[in-house]
């Protein structure tokens, strides 16, 4: 008779090759964090200034006005 076939050996396949396919959320956040990491740190940085600048010139006149009059 003839020989049983020879067993191919097994793929060496890295454990998280789908791994991105099943944490969408986790890939996103590699992709957005390495490519745009400066860029939304630096519209963070300049989104809270302009917050502080509108607070500022928000409140700047009552106390402007409390300060005039001494209150």
């Amino acid at each position: 008779g003839r020989n049983e076939p020879d067993p191919l050996e097994k793929p060496n396949r890295p454990d998280t090759t789908f791994l991105w396919f099943l944490s969408p959320l986790k890939a996103i956040r590699y992709l957005v964090c390495n490519r745009y990491k400066w860029l939304i740190i630096k519209v963070v940085l300049a989104l809270l200034l302009l917050i502080m600048l509108g607070l500022f010139l928000y409140s700047m006149p009552g106390y402007l006005v409390k300060k005039l009059l001494g209150a």
